[in-house]
């Protein structure tokens, strides 16, 4: 849905609210700024997910008001502003980090320049910084509860399911300092032998290479956010979790062969010859004793990466020439020569081998699914909206017509398409009206001249209601036309507005108003009622309360004298009424 603008944004006319947005304008600087701050924790229209939870501004500000009220002041709202901003920095500096990690052990580890070394353990000491932010954020973050359909406040329960033992341990192992490892690890090579240091990379990888699923989670706020479709949105996953697993799969490769081969107890003159260059280019030996210490190395393999290393070649084309090796064992299309000879490598090559083949193949059958999937609600709701698009070209209508057609759309259906003639076409009569009693009994209770009606009553008349949408400036009544309909209210704010053009008042969620035309038809409405945000208003006609409540006599010439009643009044007090009231006379 379309965020309002400030050209479009509606201005209240009401003293009291003029009132005091006067007096938050004079407020100094740093009561602004504070006021501000505090304002990014609650519940906002600008989180991409807020109106799939809270359909209007009415219950932004009731779920507002909870959680100031019944909360502790450090509790976050998980449809806040400050929440959307975190998910798109920690999307940004998780990646960061862990596409750093193996490149740093595999690539950097006999780099000589140790300047260099240093900047990169404090820059990824700084992504560990705020990624533990994140996970301290997260204690004081509140929930929403699917299966409940519940958004979850509460301090203690927010704790109780972050320290569930394996949940705790996963989000802690996220941002552990390893890089602080790495002058260890070169250690490790040289004088700890290689099952010390194959079970530490293989640690690193094997309780890293799955985290492209919470990467795709921090994801989902900036898709929605630019407004992309769900269909491009799992394109797009796809192809960084390709990434992904490709990274962290060529730095395991590429540094394997180094630590097979560098085992101390080894009796090899090869292993030997290659524990001696890498010492030399640990203590930084001149570049002829290298090059006569590596003459000595006779593994063709290992040979290659360690002449890289002496030679100084670059570390792009070292890890670009590794990449190109994993994607051909992932595609199953390399040769015996590829392989180093290395039994532990061969296997750990072709377990690289067979998970590349799933990928590869796993890729397509998704790619399939997104782009021709119209079993998934998503899916169907962005392919309405590609014909939406093909019919406004094709009939050549104004952009601000189209406009209105999309948010129309998506204030009805709320990014998820469903067939409503078609399920309840499913249901036998009882269950399509309790359907409607649960989802529109509480708007028609509500009403004065509904109250004691009997419950087979009530059901009829919610069976007549007929659901409608109005965008922001539409007019739901205009003052001078004669009623034919009662309205009410099912999300939304309205403003009410005198014939003379005076802001009266605004009606939320659950209010309703035009009940007299439901006994008069021909009474003239007195005042304007437009839409200040997307409305869903169930409209019931005057016809159809005629045929449910005319059977029943007694129940109509009580419900006529309480509206005549009700109407006169109105007019005798009109004067001294307060606004609500005032409101309800003149929408009668």
């Amino acid at each position: 849905m379309e965020r309002r603008t400030i050209e479009n944004r509606h201005t209240c006319s009401i003293e009291e609210t003029r009132t005091s947005q006067a007096e938050a304008a004079a407020l100094p600087r740093h009561e602004k700024a504070w006021r501000y701050l505090l304002a990014l924790r609650l519940a906002s229209d600008r989180h991409p997910s807020t109106r799939k939870h809270l359909k209007s501004t009415y219950q932004i500000q009731k779920e507002n008001e909870r959680l100031v009220q019944c909360f502790p002041f450090y509790i976050v709202h998980p449809l806040s502003r400050l929440r959307a901003y975190a998910d798109m920095a920690t999307f940004v500096v998780m990646n960061l980090h862990l596409m750093l990690l193996p490149f740093a052990f595999s690539f950097l580890t006999f780099l000589p320049n140790t300047s260099t070394l240093n900047r990169i353990e404090s820059y990824d000491l700084e992504l560990c910084f705020l990624l533990a932010g994140e996970f301290l954020l997260k204690f004081c973050t509140g929930y929403v509860d699917q299966d409940a359909f519940e958004i979850v406040l509460d301090p203690k329960r927010i704790v109780w399911r972050r320290l569930r033992p394996l949940r705790l341990l996963y989000d802690l192992a996220l941002f552990m300092p390893y890089i602080l490892l790495l002058e260890v690890f070169r250690a490790w090579i040289l004088d700890a032998g290689a099952e010390v240091c194959l079970a530490f990379v293989s640690l690193l990888y094997i309780s890293n290479i799955g985290r492209f699923h919470d990467s795709n989670r921090y994801f989902q706020v900036i898709p929605r956010t630019l407004g992309v479709p769900e269909g491009r949105k799992r394109i797009i996953q796809i192809i960084m979790n390709t990434v992904y697993v490709l990274h962290w799969t060529t730095c395991l490769g590429y540094i394997i062969p180094l630590i097979l081969k560098a085992h101390p107890s080894a009796v090899s003159s090869d292993q030997q010859h290659l524990l001696e260059v890498l010492r030399m280019m640990e203590e930084h030996t001149p570049t002829y004793r290298n090059i006569s210490a590596l003459r000595t190395v006779t593994d063709p393999f290992v040979r290659r990466r360690l002449t890289d290393i002496q030679t100084n070649a670059s570390t792009s084309y070292r890890y670009f020439r590794s990449m190109m090796m994993t994607l051909r064992l992932g595609l199953a299309s390399c040769e015996r020569t590829d392989l180093e000879q290395h039994f532990m490598y061969q296997w750990t090559m072709w377990l690289v081998m067979f998970l590349g083949w799933i990928w590869f193949n796993y890729v397509p059958v998704v790619l399939c699914r997104a782009l021709d999937s119209p079993e998934m609600a998503n899916d169907q709701y962005d392919r309405f909206l590609s014909n939406l698009h093909a019919y406004s070209l094709n009939k050549r209508l104004s952009p601000q017509l189209e406009r209105s057609l999309r948010e129309n759309f998506a204030t009805r259906f709320r990014a998820r398409f469903f067939d409503e003639s078609m399920i309840m076409g499913l249901f036998p009569r009882n269950l399509r009206s309790s359907i409607k009693m649960e989802t529109c009994r509480h708007l028609v209770t509500s009403v004065d001249l509904f109250k004691n009606l009997p419950y087979s009553i009530l059901a009829d008349i919610v069976d007549c209601l007929q659901l409608e949408v109005y965008l922001e400036g539409d007019v739901i009544i205009a003052a001078g036309s004669y009623g034919d309909s009662m309205y009410f209210l099912a999300s939304g704010t309205v403003a009410v507005y005198a014939m003379h053009g005076r802001e009266l008042g605004h009606l939320s969620d659950g209010a309703y108003f035009g009940e007299i035309s439901l006994i008069k038809r021909n009474q003239q409405r007195t005042a304007n009622v437009v839409a200040l945000e997307p409305c869903e208003i169930y409209r019931l006609p005057h016809e159809d309360f005629q045929s449910v409540i005319q059977p029943h006599t007694y129940l109509l010439n009580r419900i006529r004298k309480q509206a005549e009643q009700r109407l006169s009044a109105m007019k005798r007090k009109k004067d001294k009424m307060y606004r609500k009231k005032l409101i309800e006379a003149f929408l009668q």
